[in-house]
């Protein structure tokens, strides 16, 4: 996945983890560190923010929001060194491209850029900009209420085109053709071609969809697979992206040819209902935030992976599952298997 949004209501000790080049860093508790990939040794801890929103990362830095007291927490990984910066209105959203440090700010309804130099623009967004993803150096930002999908260009910084789309999404993806945004009242994704800036279509998504990621890629046989959480259903559904009418045809006389038939969606079942799900390479994670679950899933089955976990309180890295037990105020590491 790309960048998460803040809840605006976080409780108020929940921790908030992301891994970077240099290790792992957590935010909790008004302080921000950083641990080595063992989950044991600590490399450095700053003072950090009161209400820990997103946290944003580069190969060199971390920038920890704080939505309710409009400042960002910026930290170089290397030397641990921090500098607190000002924000717009509730900013919910962050990225790193290159050295600058680009801000969703939801109330101030902007986009915001910050030079390594302490330069500032911004563009104006629509109303309730709730998602900010990022494709090929331009990006995209989802305006909830207003229904509204905004291309914006980063030299300059400037809106190029918008769509007009369902409002009420409660999710934004952006892959190299499409964006998608995930409906939960009518059970869709509607998806919206980059290269036109219209929507083309809609692709059932179960009953309440919530929450999606790209799981695979497309091959000669099968479209670029989505997984789709659905808390309603307790499930998370594996759908096939949206192709263009030649792949499809191509696909599916190659699947004929071959005698495999036509794609069969699939779907894992979970005891709870997960309304979160996160994929690194062949590993797929999804979360109940009402039982603080994580469970570790494949395309027909589920099982825990971590019980009493924040929203936000873990990360998945090439190397390992990290969990941040509050109990103890400590980072565990878990191996995953090959």
């Amino acid at each position: 996945m790309a960048v998460f949004i803040a809840c605006l209501a976080p409780r108020a000790f929940a921790a908030t983890l992301t891994t970077t080049p240099r290790g792992i860093v957590v935010a909790h508790d008004g302080v921000i560190e950083l641990f080595q990939r063992n989950g044991k040794q600590r490399i450095w801890r700053v003072d950090g923010v009161k209400t820990v929103g997103v946290i944003a990362t580069s190969n060199d830095r971390v920038a920890v929001l704080d939505p309710l007291a409009d400042e960002i927490r910026v930290v170089e990984l290397a030397t641990g060194r921090a500098t607190t910066l000002r924000t717009g209105e509730t900013p919910i959203g962050a990225m790193f491209i290159g050295r600058e440090l680009y801000v969703l700010e939801r109330d101030a309804r902007a986009l915001e850029r910050i030079g390594a130099d302490g330069t500032r623009a911004s563009v104006s967004t629509g109303a309730d900009p709730a998602f900010l993803r990022e494709r090929d150096g331009v990006l995209y930002v989802y305006a909830r209420s207003a229904g509204l999908l905004q291309e914006i260009g980063t030299n300059p910084l400037e809106l190029r085109r918008s769509a007009t789309v369902p409002a009420f999404g409660s999710d934004l993806e952006v892959d190299g053709r499409n964006a998608y945004i995930v409906q939960p009242r009518a059970g869709k994704i509607a998806v919206v071609e980059r290269a036109t800036m219209k929507q083309s279509g809609a692709i059932d998504a179960g009953a309440v969809p919530v929450d999606m990621t790209f799981a695979s890629g497309g091959t000669a046989l099968t479209a670029r697979t989505l997984a789709v959480a659905d808390p309603s259903a307790k499930k998370v559904w594996m759908i096939e992206a949206s192709q263009s009418v030649g792949e499809a045809f191509l696909r599916g006389f190659f699947r004929e040819f071959l005698g495999l038939g036509l794609f069969g969606g699939r779907s894992s079942q979970f005891p709870t209902g997960v309304d979160h799900v996160v994929a690194l390479g062949s590993r797929w994670y999804a979360y109940d935030s009402s039982s603080r679950t994580l469970y570790r899933f494949t395309k027909s089955r589920s099982s825990i992976a971590a019980k009493n976990v924040d929203t936000k309180g873990f990360a998945v890295a090439p190397d390992g599952l990290f969990v941040w037990d509050e109990a103890v105020r400590r980072l565990q590491k878990t191996d995953l298997d090959e």
